[in-house]
């Protein structure tokens, strides 16, 4: 070895069955590593899959208006509304006719509570959307009667949603973050009822233990009876509500205040007014309003 040289020693092949053998092993050996080469070749070549993911499907709920759009009388360039309060109180609504009140569609809303749970007290809206506005994406949890049905809760700091089905609208009560039991729940769906009017307003009533909100009646400085909303979102917001004895001085409106957007009340006829949004127009709204009650 130590010329550099390497002596090669031929040797005979094994004769009968072990010389198959061998020449087995040998193939087995030989075969084995092409085929770990031609498999990584092809693990180089094609596309790596990716690990399955689960996409939860977004669910599509019908969208209605939810919103009753009246049509005016005309009179002298002014447009007159003959509205009904969810309680079945009347009035007669004039303004001048580029404020375009009717326009902007009008949702009830009415405060209840159960009785002797003065600390369950839920307001009851009209979601611009109907279903799909409280249904975020996301499927109903189940229903409760044939016009009430359970929704998810719309943001981590709300409860879960009723909703309640009355001919063309829909009425939400958006329960707090802890919820009401299963047996509270179904005594609001069992217990409230709706009535749509000629005019397409919607008339709630209600049966023990429901007690629902009276026109003026309020949480402190908060009134929590009978309303109007026309508007809203982007646009003004006006808030008409029966308050007998009205004194702007006292009353209180969340649903305006947290708008932070110009605004400006008053009292007619017994009637409060509230009024959000761009100045020039709450301006001309407030000061062109006239507000009469229908017995």
């Amino acid at each position: 070895m130590a010329d550099g040289r390497y002596d090669i020693a031929e040797m005979e092949a094994p004769k009968g069955p072990r010389r198959w053998i061998g020449f087995a092993v040998l193939a087995v050996l030989v075969a084995v590593p092409v085929i770990v080469l031609l498999a990584d070749r092809r693990s180089d070549e094609l596309p790596v899959s990716p690990d399955p993911v689960s996409i939860p499907a977004r669910v599509t709920v019908e969208e209605v208006p939810n919103a009753l759009y009246p049509k005016p009388r005309r009179e002298d360039g002014r447009e007159i509304l003959d509205v009904v309060f969810p309680d079945g109180s009347k009035a007669e609504v004039g303004y001048p006719a580029e404020l375009g009140l009717a326009k902007l569609g009008v949702r009830p809303a009415q405060g209840a509570w159960l009785d002797g749970h003065k600390d369950l007290y839920r307001q009851l809206t009209a979601p611009p959307g109907g279903p799909a506005g409280v249904a975020m994406g996301k499927p109903m949890i189940r229903k409760l009667t044939g016009k009430t049905t359970l929704w998810h809760p719309m943001s981590p700091a709300e409860g879960e949603v009723l909703l309640f089905s009355y001919g063309p609208w829909y009425m939400a009560l958006h329960d707090e973050r802890d919820g009401m039991p299963f047996e509270q729940r179904l005594l609001w769906a069992k217990n409230l009822r709706g009535k749509v009017t000629k005019g397409g307003y919607l008339v709630l009533s209600a049966k023990p233990p429901i007690l629902l909100a009276r026109a003026g009646e309020g949480l402190e400085s908060e009134r929590v009876g009978p309303q109007l909303w026309f508007g809203g979102a982007r646009e003004a917001l006006l808030v008409l509500a029966p308050v007998p004895g009205c004194d702007v001085e006292s009353i209180e409106l969340s649903v305006i205040q947290q708008r932070r957007r110009f605004s400006a009340e008053a009292c007619q006829d017994g009637v409060y007014v509230a009024i959000s949004g761009e100045r020039g127009f709450v301006e001309r709204a407030i000061n062109g309003i006239v507000i009469k009650q229908v017995a």
